[in-house]
């Protein structure tokens, strides 16, 4: 729902009511980086990757680490966290989404165009409208990962 300053305030609270809740430290990280807030995203989702490495849930904390460096424009790093994220749960599509604009943005793209392939076998549907009106990134963070559907191929 893009609501991402009231996602954060909530985990916040749930951190105040838990310090040793991992997973919200993940998910605060995550919506801090769909608001395009990367410095913070990544403290918060490295915090919850240290706090509890095999947890489950990983995979979600490395997309949102992975869209942090994404949106900071650290291409090579973004493409670490999203590539773990796709071997963590190899079904998942965020974490093609955001491979496949990391490796265009790096100039990969022959790596992001296999990459994209993949998630159009797993989301036939996918297109950059799709994404504009389901991925929940703030305005200006989805222009600029757009941007880098585009040099991979999507339409």
């Amino acid at each position: 729902m893009r609501r991402t300053d009231i996602a954060v305030d909530e985990f916040e609270r749930a951190l105040e009511i838990n310090p040793n809740f991992a997973a919200a430290y993940g998910y605060l990280g995550s919506a801090l980086a769909f608001n395009g807030q990367s410095d913070q995203a990544i403290r918060q989702s490295e915090l919850a990757l240290r706090m509890s490495p095999h947890d489950p849930q990983n995979a979600i904390f490395n997309v949102g680490l992975a869209t942090a460096h994404y949106l900071a424009g650290r291409y090579a790093e973004a493409i670490v966290y999203a590539r773990k994220a796709v071997q963590q749960r190899p079904g998942w599509t965020p974490g093609y989404r955001i491979y496949c604009a990391s490796l265009a943005q790096t100039g990969q793209v022959g790596e992001a165009r296999a990459a994209l392939n993949r998630l159009k076998e797993l989301q036939p549907s996918i297109s950059i409208g799709w994404m504009q009106e389901n991925v929940p990134y703030q305005p200006e963070p989805m222009v600029k990962f757009v941007e880098g559907m585009r040099k991979a191929g999507l339409e």
